[in-house]
C-alpha cells in the first residue's frame, strides 16, 4: 500500500527523475536521453523548487518515493494563463497501474484549491492514455495543436459553497448539528479542523472547506437514515453507488448539510490497526474514487473521544493528539493556525507521541477509480 503525503522540501531533488519519467514515449520508441530535462523549456518545471506557491505530494511505499505530483506558476507547455499554476505528475515504472496517479492527483488539486488558485493547468500528448485520466478528473481541453492538449480544471467550481469554504460559524452549526441529532449523537466523531475551535468554543476566523465525520463502519446505515429522514440524502454522493464500487464496500457518503459539505467516512480496527475509509464522488471531486488510509499500531481511545464543550454539551470528536499528529504532518500553512489552538488549550504529550509514531507510518491506498 502507498503513503499519500506532502512532499519533504529536502525531497524536491527526486522531481528531477520524475519530470523525466513524465516524459511520454510511444510505444516502441526509444527514450530520449536524461539530458532532455536540462533543457531550459523543462528546468521551468523543476529548477528551485520551493519558491512561494509552489506545492508537491508524494506517494511513498516502504521508505521509498515512488510517484510524485506537483504545481507552479510557470511558463511551460501548459500555460493556460498568468496566475494558473501547471502541473506534472510521474509515478515510476513498476508501480503504475494501481491508482497512484488518481491518488496524487487527487491530493494535488485539493491542495491548489487550499492555496485559493481558482484554476489548474497541464499539457498532455494526444496520444497518452492519461488524457482519460485527466478528463475524469474534471478537466478540459483550452487550447492546443494535432498533437498536443492543454487542459484545465476549474477549482472554483468544485462545490464552492462547501469545499470553497463555508464561515467557521456555519461550518461549525453544521457539525454540531449532525453530532448531536438522535440516533448520530455518540456514534459520530468529527475529524480536522474544525475540532479545536469546536472544543474551545473560539472562532477560527477562517472558512472550512467541509466537515469530516468518522462513523464506525457499523453505524453507517444509521447515518443513511438519518439522512434520508432529515431529506439530506444524495444517492448521487453514496459511495455505495459508485461504479467503480463493484464489491459494494462501504466507503461512506457525503451530504450538504445547512450549505456545509459534511463526509461521513467509516472507520474499523483490525487488531490495533485503524482502517479510516473516504470516497472522492464526481458530483463534489470531479472524480469517482475509494480510498483507505490504514494507521497501525493505535489504540481506539487515543484517536476518538467524548469531549465536553464550552456549552456543557458534549459530543464525539478526534482527540486533540490525533489532530495536531494529522496537521504537523500535513504541514500546510493554514494548518499552523489549528495547531497553535492545540496548543493553546493543551494536550497530552505521551497520548500525542503515540499518535504522531502511529501516523508516519500511515499509508493509503486508492482501492478503486472511476473509468
Amino acid at each position: 500500500m502507498s503513503r499519500i503525503r506532502e512532499m519533504l522540501p529536502g525531497e524536491y531533488g527526486l522531481l528531477d527523475e520524475f519530470l523525466y519519467q513524465a516524459i511520454h514515449t510511444e510505444p516502441g520508441e526509444p527514450r530520449p536521453p536524461r539530458s532532455v530535462t536540462a533543457g531550459p523549456v523543462l528546468r521551468v518545471y523543476v529548477e528551485g523548487f520551493g519558491r512561494a506557491g509552489d506545492v508537491a505530494v508524494c506517494a511513498e511505499e516502504g521508505g521509498e518515493v515512488v510517484g510524485a505530483a506537483w504545481a507552479r506558476l510557470m511558463r511551460g507547455y501548459g500555460f493556460a494563463g498568468d496566475g494558473v499554476p501547471e502541473l506534472a505528475v510521474s509515478v515510476l515504472p513498476g508501480h503504475r497501474g494501481r491508482g497512484l496517479g488518481t491518488a496524487l492527483l487527487s491530493s494535488l488539486i485539493e491542495r491548489c484549491s487550499e492555496l485559493g488558485h481558482p484554476v489548474l493547468a497541464l499539457s498532455v500528448q494526444r496520444s497518452n492514455r492519461a488524457v482519460r485520466l485527466y478528463e475524469r478528473l474534471g478537466f478540459r481541453e483550452v487550447s492546443g495543436d494535432d498533437g498536443e492538449a492543454v487542459m484545465a480544471l476549474p477549482l472554483g467550481g468544485r462545490d464552492e459553497g462547501a469545499r470553497g469554504g463555508a464561515p467557521f460559524e456555519q461550518a461549525r452549526a453544521a457539525a454540531l448539528r449532525v453530532l448531536t441529532a438522535p440516533g448520530l449523537a455518540g456514534r459520530a466523531y468529527l475529524q480536522g479542523g474544525l475540532v479545536p475551535w469546536v472544543a474551545s468554543g473560539r472562532d477560527s476566523g477562517r472558512p472550512h472547506g467541509d466537515a469530516d465525520v468518522s462513523v464506525r463502519l457499523g453505524d453507517m446505515p444509521a447515518v443513511r437514515s438519518w439522512l434520508d429522514a432529515e431529506g439530506l440524502y444524495d444517492p448521487a454522493l453514496d459511495s455505495l453507488n459508485l461504479g467503480c464500487n463493484g464489491g459494494r464496500g462501504d466507503f461512506g457518503a457525503h451530504a450538504i448539510v445547512d450549505g456545509v459539505l459534511v463526509s461521513f467516512c467509516p472507520f474499523l480496527l483490525e487488531g490495533n490497526d485503524l482502517r479510516q475509509r473516504n470516497a472522492a464522488v464526481a458530483a463534489t471531486d470531479g472524480f469517482d474514487a475509494l480510498l483507505e488510509a490504514v494507521v497501525p499500531g493505535v489504540e481506539e481511545g487515543d484517536l476518538f473521544e467524548e469531549r465536553a464543550l464550552p456549552t456543557g454539551a458534549a459530543v464525539g470528536c478526534a482527540t486533540l493528539e490525533s489532530v495536531r499528529a494529522a496537521k504537523v504532518a500535513s504541514g500546510r500553512e493554514k494548518d499552523a493556525h489549528d495547531v497553535a489552538e492545540i496548543d493553546r488549550i493543551g494536550y497530552d504529550p505521551a497520548r500525542y507521541a503515540r499518535v504522531a509514531a502511529a501516523y508516519a507510518a500511515m499509508r493509503i491506498e486508492c482501492v478503486a477509480h472511476g473509468e
